[in-house]
């Protein structure tokens, strides 16, 4: 086959500026798909290190298969209305992204974590970077006219379209995830590709029947995906979401039925009250406070790494302590508040990174209550041997800290649990640990860890009466890993938890909770 031959008067009709813009807006549009594909594919895999692993493998993949075919399609075929067609079906999948995105996850979950967030990435985004790879080639060789000046005109467009994935990744990240819904923002983003081709049919091109095509798929993008959610949304006959918002470090739900409040959090649990009694319903928050009872009878005061809902909290304000928080979400402090009875005068909120705020605090605490889960998975630079050194420092020095974790205390998928044992050993005297489910199955894991001699045994509360005998022994825990900065597998080591405390969430409430 035989290259066609490109009319140069054809080339001209485009304007370096028009080129230069195209190449700056996708240059943007990628790294925003990219950058709000996490908080697609969040609720229902999590946000850990395989996800964010999943999609950068996909657009990677997309993006170089678009370069390689852009290339040879350039070649076969320099006419500028290729490259604004390119552009214009790449607007489309953009668009069906949110139509897609319930069927896709959905059917991806069977194929577990990691396999299932890279099969839901390159179905959902992997066209639309594979077109949108298809550009830069393109805009190469229509921007290039003569050999010599190549490497100059090239080197220009490549700068305008990284220019353009900075403002993409910092505008998305830092503004439009917090401000706005996720469809409102993906359909934007089409809008935002569908606006080059309709410029170019406009000034550039007497096709007018493609520019009108351009305008019904724009319209039709606004009627279909800009919905209005309802304040409250059914999503059983028994359940409803009474909130949901996107805040910088995950998704924030709040479920109610008739006898309970949940708060979830990148689709995983992290408190729930019980309306009849109104008090905490999660077993773990009892056992935490029996446990700074029985190892630090003394204390007055408390640092709570991680707000959620405030069960904590809410308990050891009951247990008569002064109560410090620190959480990195202000729109869980919001949620807090709003749906959960916390009560700023009654404790003491520093909206902070834990470790941060660990780090800068001259102040001593009697008791120390790490609890910072992000989705399913527990910020791992809060896991660390020099992190408990930071826990530490900030104790008293016949303080407690106490860890909630989630996992395995026995069998072959015990390995992190062992190793946080092993790290926080190697920074206190003695730690102690507690587990209320069967050992076959994971749950909340509970240390106890201090530096000064442990009390002796004494009449406690009645919940203490039943968490002693709940007292383990992690096997292997002397040749397990101590997590460190340089070092720090946990994620890996306790990846299988991960997967399937988010299918009990999918089994207990149904794959809607998640995705709608």
């Amino acid at each position: 086959m035989s290259l066609k031959k490109p009319n140069s008067a054809d080339i001209k009709k485009v304007p370096a500026w028009m080129l230069l813009l195209t190449a700056f807006i996708t240059g943007n549009v990628i790294m925003m798909i990219e950058v709000v594909g996490t908080r697609v594919v969040a609720p229902y895999f999590g946000v850990g290190v395989y996800v964010w692993s999943a999609l950068i493998t996909v657009a990677l993949l997309a993006l170089a298969a678009g370069y390689g075919v852009g290339g040879y399609w350039a070649d076969l075929r320099r006419r500028p209305e290729w490259l604004y067609l390119i552009i214009v079906a790449s607007s489309l999948f953009t668009f069906l992204i949110p139509v897609l995105r319930y069927p896709i996850l959905t059917n991806a979950g069977h194929l577990g974590v990691r396999g299932g967030a890279l099969a839901g990435s390159a179905l959902l985004f992997g066209p639309a970077l594979f077109l949108l790879g298809m550009v830069s080639p393109y805009i190469v060789k229509l921007y290039t006219e003569k050999f010599e000046k190549i490497g100059r005109r090239v080197g220009l467009l490549y700068a305008i379209s990284t220019i353009g994935s900075f403002f993409g990744t910092l505008t998305m990240g830092f503004y439009l995830i917090p401000l706005f819904h996720l469809n409102t923002i993906i359909v934007s983003l089409g809008g935002l590709l569908l606006l080059m081709p309709m410029i170019y049919f406009f000034l550039f091109r007497s096709q007018r029947r493609l520019l009108f095509f351009c305008l019904i798929v724009a319209g039709l993008g606004t009627l279909i995906f800009f919905p209005r959610s309802p304040r409250s949304q059914w999503v059983s006959e028994s359940l409803k979401i009474i909130y949901k918002a996107t805040s910088f470090y995950g998704e924030l739900k709040v479920l109610e039925s008739s006898t309970h409040r949940t708060l979830l959090i990148d689709g995983i649990i992290q408190s729930g009250d019980d309306l009849r009694l109104g008090q905490a319903s999660p077993p773990y928050v009892f056992d935490t406070g029996s446990l700074i009872s029985r190892y630090c009878p003394t204390a007055q005061s408390a640092l709570v790494i991680g707000l959620g809902g405030g069960n904590l909290a809410h308990l050891l304000l009951k247990q008569n302590l002064t109560v410090e928080v620190a959480e990195i979400d202000r729109k869980v402090v919001d949620v807090a508040k709003r749906f959960f009875n916390i009560d700023p005068q009654q404790v003491k909120i520093t909206i902070e990174d834990g470790r941060r705020y660990l780090r800068q605090t001259d102040k001593k605490y009697d008791a120390i209550v790490l609890n910072a889960f992000s989705g399913e998975s527990f910020p791992s630079h809060m896991l660390t041997q020099e992190c408990f050194g930071l826990v530490k420092k900030a104790l008293n020095p016949r303080g407690v800290v106490l860890l909630n974790f989630v996992g395995y205390v026995q069998g072959p998928h015990r390995q992190a649990t062992a190793a946080l044992y092993a790290t926080i050993k190697s920074e206190f005297a003695w730690c102690r640990v507690f587990f209320r489910e069967p050992k076959s199955r994971f749950g909340n894991v509970l240390y106890a860890a201090g530096e000064d001699t442990i009390p002796e045994d004494q009449p406690q509360d009645a919940n203490w009466d039943t968490l002693k005998e709940r007292e383990v022994t992690i096997s292997g825990w002397e040749t397990a890993t101590v997590v460190t900065d340089d070092y720090n597998p946990i994620e890996f080591l306790n990846r299988m938890v991960y997967q399937r405390w988010r299918q009990l969430v999918i089994d207990s409430f149904g794959p809607e909770v998640l995705l709608n």
